[in-house]
């Protein structure tokens, strides 16, 4: 069964949240990785070099963006 299959059998309310938890995680990560470029390495904890591409290619729902907003930055 392909995967277009099982997404056509899914109730319009569980696709529409699908959808829109999809946009947030791209905004969120967005939004982070623009805050990291900008800041200097003296206002963030840990690595520049980890957290690019940690919020650039792992997949964490939203969840990684936001530990960055919340501890990743010095205030």
């Amino acid at each position: 069964m392909s995967n277009s299959r099982r997404l056509e059998n899914l109730p319009k309310p569980v696709k529409t949240m699908l959808g829109i938890a999809g946009v947030a995680d791209a905004v969120l990560r967005a939004y982070a990785l623009v805050d990291v470029a900008r800041r200097e390495q003296s206002e963030i904890n840990g690595p520049k070099e980890a957290w690019v591409p940690a919020l650039a290619l792992v997949n964490s729902l939203g969840l990684l963006p936001v530990a960055y907003l919340k501890w990743g930055r010095r205030r």
